[in-house]
């Protein structure tokens, strides 16, 4: 009997013991065992409007799974009310990245960048989102309501929104938003060049490291310059999620880096970093690289900054997971995705992309055309919203670039082209028209333009009215076909 007394406290105190253990092993999820989460008490303390007590228990959740949504939105809304509105816009800008379809926080920040900030490219951004998500929403008429105050500019057939017209598939990148206003343009840097002199010693200005967070964990990567108002591309899969991104430049200076668009099918990304006018790098404008050609990757690989490595091409053509890729015995390790694939000119023939799990000597890389795709994809939407926004000479340098990497896209030619009237440069807007029928004489709106161009414009209603009967002919059912009709009638009576 006694020493049946012995073993159960001996029992008692083991399990005492382990609990202790246990109980410094694993954070606390809850204020108490049982009783409502961290989540679940903000929620209560929001509803009794004692807001300040509400912030702790949110920002508390918060600490527990910083993912948490509802918790980061229920925040925005506090700091709103207070009209503490940097922080309101931080809270539902997170909410945002983390749930790219949240329609209320998309919602709010349009208002917030309308009303509050006077930041039209952000607003009209967001209220573009919060329709495509939701058409049918109660607040949609007055979204449009205030997108047309926003927006619209007399005797215009409009900015088109998708990369090609009717009857191809566009490129879905997934634009974010959050464009930065640089500051003043610092000197340019050079390019690079490789050499076959083996003295001469390698700089790579346009290759940045990328670090940041992904939660707890530290999130390594590379990129390079593509454009000169900060633009940079890497990889998506290292950006996508990652949080307090900064890019580290060769001669170790740092800039936050901001993720303004995703392509999930390429695994690019494109971000922007306060620090204009960079030499971007040049793409190889071959259509594939052979097999054999010396190529060069440069990156961070494992944090080592600016890091090269030299092999070949091993095959110009792979396909993996539907994505084609270039095969290169380059090389490659964790912390490289994102960073380019030289040719022997300096020039992008690729994206490091990532190697073959337990293979030696076989890595892959985004050939150059797919990148280009991506990013006249990504700069025609950034064009676009710069033109909604009024800011013309932002949108035609983005409308440019995009053209750069595009440059057999009509629609890019017809919307440089409507955003050059808007600036009254009409002799650029008539050749950027004139560029659209060229590379798809079957598209209406761009003959619509010139119409208006010729008509309104450079007194020129002869040309005026071929390019609407061109349009009738192409569009005899639009809405204005009756007044375009009128117009013309009008035109050939005074002949």
């Amino acid at each position: 009997m006694h020493s049946l007394m012995i073993k159960r406290i001996l029992v008692i105190l083991i399990a005492l013991a382990q609990g202790t253990l246990l109980s410094a092993c694993f954070r606390q999820v809850a204020p108490d065992e049982g009783g409502p989460t961290y989540l679940e008490e903000g929620l209560i303390a929001y509803d009794q409007g004692h807001f300040d007590e509400a912030i702790g228990h949110l920002n508390n959740a918060l600490k527990i799974n910083p993912e948490n949504t509802e918790a980061r939105f229920k925040l925005g809304l506090i700091y709103q009310k207070q009209k503490r509105f940097d922080e309101a816009l931080a809270a539902y800008r997170e909410t945002v990245r983390v749930d790219r379809a949240h329609i209320k926080a998309h919602y709010n920040l349009a208002n917030l960048y309308s009303y509050e900030k006077a930041d039209m490219v952000q607003s009209i951004f967001h209220y573009r989102r919060f329709l495509s998500l939701s058409p049918g929403h109660p607040h949609a008429a007055r979204v449009r309501k205030r997108l047309r105050e926003l927006t619209e500019s007399p005797d215009e057939k409009g900015l088109h929104h998708a990369i090609v017209p009717q009857g191809r598939v566009p490129e879905t990148a997934v634009l974010g938003g959050d464009l930065i206003q640089p500051p003043t343009r610092p000197p340019q840097l050079p390019l690079v060049h490789l050499s076959s002199q083996p003295s001469e010693v390698f700089s790579f200005p346009q290759v940045v490291c990328l670090e940041g967070r992904a939660g707890q964990n530290k999130v390594e990567g590379s990129a390079f310059v593509v454009g000169a108002g900060g633009y940079l591309l890497s990889s998506g899969h290292q950006v996508d999620k990652a949080t307090q991104l900064m890019a580290r430049f060769q001669d170790g200076k740092s800039y936050p880096a901001t993720v303004l668009a995703v392509s999930e099918a390429l695994d690019l990304a494109l971000l922007q970093i306060p620090y204009p006018g960079l030499a971007p790098l040049e793409f190889d404008r071959a259509p594939s690289p052979r097999v054999g050609d010396t190529v060069l990757a440069v990156g961070c690989p494992l944090g080592l900054d600016h890091s090269a490595s030299q092999g070949i091409i091993s095959a110009p053509e792979r396909k993996l997971g539907g994505m084609r890729l270039l095969q290169t015995d380059v090389s490659i390790n964790p912390g490289n995705s994102g960073g380019p694939l030289l040719n022997q000119a300096g020039e992008v023939t690729g994206v490091i992309v990532g190697v073959l799990p337990k293979a030696n000597g076989i890595a892959f890389a985004l050939p150059a055309e797919e990148a280009k795709r991506f990013l006249g994809a990504t700069f025609f939407q950034i064009g676009n919203l710069f033109a909604e926004a009024k800011r013309y000479d932002e949108a035609a340098e983005a409308l440019q670039t995009s053209l750069h990497f595009s440059p057999e896209s009509a629609t890019t030619q017809s919307n440089l082209g409507e955003v050059y009237r808007r600036m009254k440069q009409f002799k650029n807007a008539e050749s950027a028209f004139l560029k659209a029928v060229s590379l798809d004489p079957r598209y209406a709106e761009a003959h619509y333009n010139l119409g208006v161009l010729y008509g309104n414009h450079l007194g020129a209603e002869d040309k005026a009215g071929s390019h609407f009967r061109a349009y009738l002919k192409l569009q005899p059912n639009a809405a204005d076909a009756s007044e375009v009709g009128q117009w013309l009638a009008a035109a050939e009576s005074t002949e």
